[in-house]
């Protein structure tokens, strides 16, 4: 690592964590405004263990909804996995070990496919000829819930590189759907203005070494850096109080700021980790999948 980056992700993260302590945290287990266990879907009959392709219209390529194996019950938490840039929902699937996580586990895991031969998210939601995406994902959403029976108030998204934009994206126009976001070495530069309907738990894990999305941002002045997008979050959440810090793993270092109503933004810092999803389809040392699940299904929608 070149000294001057270095040098710049240190004085970063200061800023951040400046007055926090040193703790060692624990899984999360708070509930975003509540902390009643999962709603049932009384008299709700979702598609066998298996993974399916659910049509959500006619210009985006089928979704594959993943079930677990086992007795199929309603209510089941669902999170959504975004693709990257030129990915397909086969890709991400692979490339993160998802599905095989969610039979272990016993929830329900969805991967969108965006539209285009080589396929991407529409972030900005200005790209000539491209569809709107945030659009068509709220239909995700809501369509998913419906047809595999999974609990309304348990959906969290993640997703990676442009699919993490697009996570980001969602977080703010799509927080009366969400219980959680989980952006991953996502592009923040090119968000339109963000206003949620409520505040949203949020985690985002990114490299230090990310060459594609770099961690200080592009720009000399740093604008665009993920702390600056951090910020803009502990803003929305109302969260006060300093970061506490730990080490979940050898090369990670983890800020965590408790905010109001149980809600939490959390910061995963991959010290030795390039652009993408760090860990791939291992669940071993420091897993995003296993941490994006564990922080996604932790938190519940208090909405009707």
């Amino acid at each position: 690592m070149k000294r001057s980056l270095w040098a710049a992700s240190t004085a970063l993260l200061a800023l951040l964590v400046a007055g926090g302590a040193f703790v060692h945290s624990r899984a999360d287990t708070r509930k975003s405004g509540s902390t009643a266990s999962a709603a049932s879907v009384p008299g709700c009959v979702g598609p066998g263990p298996g993974t399916h392709r659910i049509v959500v219209d006619s210009a985006h390529p089928p979704v594959a909804l993943h079930v677990p194996p086992g007795a199929q019950k309603p209510g089941r938490p669902l999170i959504i996995v975004m693709p990257g840039a030129g990915q397909t929902a086969s890709d991400i699937a692979n490339y993160t070990g998802y599905s095989h996580l969610a039979d272990q586990k016993g929830f329900l895991v969805a991967y969108p496919t965006a539209t285009g031969s080589r396929p991407f998210w529409n972030v900005s939601g200005s790209v000539p000829g491209k569809p709107d995406d945030v659009a068509y994902l709220r239909k995700v959403i809501t369509t998913l819930t419906k047809v595999s029976c999974a609990d309304k108030h348990r959906v969290g998204m993640t997703g990676v590189s442009n699919g993490g934009g697009m996570t980001a994206r969602m977080a703010c126009d799509a927080a009366d759907l969400l219980a959680a976001a989980a952006p991953v070495a996502g592009g923040y530069s090119t968000l339109p203005d963000c206003h949620p309907m409520r505040p949203l738990p949020i985690l985002e894990i990114h490299g230090v070494k990310d060459q594609v999305v770099p961690y200080n941002g592009k720009r000399a002045d740093h604008a665009d850096a993920v702390g600056n997008w951090l910020r803009a979050w502990l803003a929305r959440d109302h969260c006060t109080g300093a970061a506490r810090r730990s080490a979940p793993a050898g090369d990670v270092q983890e800020l965590r700021w408790t905010c109001p109503d149980d809600r939490m933004v959390v910061h995963d810092r991959v010290l030795d980790a390039q652009h993408g999803w760090p860990g791939e389809s291992s669940f071993s040392a420091f897993s995003s999948t296993v941490r994006t699940w564990r922080f996604l299904t932790s938190f519940r929608l208090d909405v009707n």
